[in-house]
């Protein structure tokens, strides 16, 4: 297994461009394209970062500048791109990333590298674990800083407050964490509900057929007309955010990534409006980069309570009981769901034994243990 260092901002492809971007570069944005690179070449590949630009070129792995993580397989044959988990505004799931280092899988994750305002995001590639921090392999070349993840981005807190987006990739099966076992000290439900690994026959993202798209940026503009104007901003939405698509889905698929079409979709409070297609990407194939909040765009805080689910594979339920006939579907860790009760269920939040009536964004209605979601601030 490779592990030599690269850098995108190595002399040699620094000023390429990325994917099939206009003006971006390697260099710029070629944070998780390098990641990536080295992540292949760990499991037996041999690629530098501008081989590695041109194969994924060539095998449609860009949307735009943006680069496909799922498509790695195209150029590096006995890599799976396993799982993608975002954490905006919730602490990471430690316990997965351990899970997946100790299974042979490497970890790709999103920080903020700077601690100025806004959000400057970087991608690195976790190796293993060492103590609380994790040793890593940073794209961008800096030797003077330490090469771990707390120790050069600890200005944001601990491991779990500095990642805010985890990709996994391995040549097998991904490692799940083991259902944590109810403390000694804690009062015993007589079925507790636990978040655990879904079987390969689960349902891990909501059922519905419609097309369920992500902004590639943050502070993403949505609007009561499908153009630019200055007057016509409804909302401002969070690069975590999930839309559904309410055009025709087959029609709208032909859309993602191009500039100057648009696409009228509904979020997770119901507001519906239109956001340009050239900057969201489908869920199921994210096309990931650079992702930069915007000082005059600050993401619209929520108007109604909406939480997150904060464990792995939680399940939706029809009633409010733990039982095999109340089952809907396991809904990933970060997933997004409107609570359909008054204010007063806030404080049903994170207290066990309590539950809660949810509707994904979708619009599939359920009941989700209240001990396992976070509020979405």
């Amino acid at each position: 297994m490779a592990s030599t260092p690269l850098f995108q901002n190595d002399p040699r492809w620094e000023n390429s461009i990325m994917g099939f971007g206009k003006t971006e570069t390697i260099g710029k944005l070629g944070c998780l394209l390098t990641s990536m690179t080295m992540v292949g070449n760990y499991f037996g590949g041999s690629e530098t970062v501008a081989s590695f630009n041109e194969k994924m070129k060539q095998n449609n792995g860009f949307q735009g500048p943006w680069v496909k993580a799922f498509q790695i397989t195209a150029v590096f044959p006995n890599v799976r791109y396993q799982k993608r988990i975002e954490c905006d505004n919730q602490d990471a799931p430690l316990d997965e990333i351990d899970a997946a280092l100790a299974g042979g899988s490497l970890p790709v994750v999103r920080v903020d590298y700077s601690p100025a305002a806004g959000v400057q995001s970087h991608w690195v590639v976790l190796h293993k674990k060492e103590g609380s921090d994790y040793q890593m392999w940073d794209p961008h070349n800096s030797p003077e800083k330490p090469p771990t993840l707390v120790g050069r981005f600890g200005f944001a807190g601990t491991a779990a407050q500095i990642i805010q987006e985890i990709i996994f990739f391995g040549s097998g099966t991904l490692a799940e964490p083991k259902p944590e076992k109810p403390s000694a000290s804690s009062k015993p439900a007589p079925k507790p509900e636990t978040a655990v690994p879904a079987s390969p026959t689960a349902t891990l993202q909501d059922d519905s057929d419609a097309l369920i798209v992500a902004p590639t940026v943050n502070g993403l503009s949505m609007r009561d007309q499908p153009k630019i104007s200055g007057s016509n901003v409804l909302k401002y939405l969070p690069q975590s955010s999930k839309l559904v698509v309410l055009d025709d889905a087959a029609t709208a698929k032909g859309k993602l990534g191009k500039r100057n079409n648009w696409f009228r979709v509904r979020d997770i409070e119901g507001k519906e409006g239109f956001v340009a297609a050239w900057y969201v990407t489908a869920v199921a194939d994210p096309a990931l980069g650079v992702h930069k909040t915007s000082q005059a765009n600050p993401p619209s805080a929520p108007s109604k309570l909406v939480v997150k689910t904060s464990g792995s594979s939680v399940t939706l339920r029809s009633e409010p009981r733990v039982d095999k006939s109340t089952f809907i579907l396991y809904l990933p860790f970060g997933t997004e769901l409107l609570v359909l009760e008054d204010e007063a269920a806030a404080s049903k939040i994170g207290q066990k034994d309590q539950w809660l009536h949810v509707q994904t964004v979708s619009g599939r209605n359920g009941y989700i243990a209240a001990w396992f979601v976070k509020r979405v601030s």
